[in-house]
């Protein structure tokens, strides 16, 4: 309330970034994409600077539904379909990768299942998640590649890039940065998946995971079972199983988490 009383003080003007333009970049010319085949979208200017995190992919088709005669009509998008389309997504910085996620579809899904609220979840139904179904109909998706990554003939792939103009001052201390040579930290956290693909068929199993270096630790863990799912065409892949669990724990080092036993009851 104190800053209303400051009357001689001087407005403030944000110009340090002038404006920010989204531009659509195209996978290569004249390249046709069949199952899976390899889509490479590049971004091949310099002395451009722009922001990944508020990226987007942007996927649009038809979905059309064939059915022999007495067949339900019951074909629809899952939820967090487009994250299904694509095995493996990889960033690349000049030809090194930054980060990397493997079975997009259940590793997002995992993740923004335990991190996306109600509220959020009705704004990215335009990005595939919990969407709209209309049966022999056209569909598009703008999906945010910070859904995806922590750092074919029907469909049309393209990557909408912000491209950041900054004020000549800034400009000028972004060029001195560069010029000096040094290393820029960049901190993130990276996703990965580890599947355990057939569980045996006992009332207790243990099962090791060897984690990362020293720089890289886990800092959270989803657990999720699934039965009866993977590669059948009639489940719902994006859905989760209780298989009867009673109790998990996840051993670090000489931790335990959780203290206590969780006794579920499904």
């Amino acid at each position: 309330m104190t800053e209303i009383l400051n009357i001689g003080g001087e407005p403030v003007f944000d110009d340090l970034i002038v404006k920010i333009e989204t531009h659509t970049y195209n996978p290569y010319a004249n390249t046709t994409f069949d199952y899976s085949d390899e889509i490479r979208i590049p971004i091949q200017q310099q002395d451009l600077y722009t922001l990944p995190c508020e990226s987007f992919l942007y996927v649009e088709g038809t979905l059309t539904v064939t059915r022999a005669a007495g067949q339900a009509d019951n074909v629809v998008l899952g939820n967090n379909c487009v994250a299904f389309m694509f095995e493996e997504i990889r960033y690349e910085l000049d030809g090194v990768e930054i980060d990397h996620c493997r079975n997009v579809g259940i590793t997002s899904t995992l993740k923004n299942y335990v991190t996306v609220s109600s509220d959020r979840s009705v704004i990215l139904r335009n990005t595939g998640w919990e969407p709209h179904n209309n049966a022999n109909e056209y569909f598009n998706f703008c999906v945010p590649l910070n859904l995806l990554l922590g750092f074919c003939e029907d469909y049309k792939r393209v990557w909408r890039m912000p491209h950041v103009v900054l004020s000549e001052v800034n400009k000028l201390s972004m060029l001195r940065a560069l010029e000096n040579g040094r290393y820029l930290s960049m901190g993130f956290c990276s996703w990965d998946l580890y599947e355990y693909p057939l569980l045996q068929n006992t009332t207790k199993h243990s099962w090791a995971i060897k984690t990362a270096t020293q720089l890289e630790k886990p800092r959270y863990v989803v657990f999720a079972l699934q039965t009866g799912r993977k590669n059948v065409m009639s489940a719902d892949t994006n859905r989760f199983d209780d298989c009867k669990l009673t109790n998990v724990k996840l051993y670090l080092n000489s931790e335990v988490y959780p203290y206590d036993d969780l006794n579920l009851d499904f």
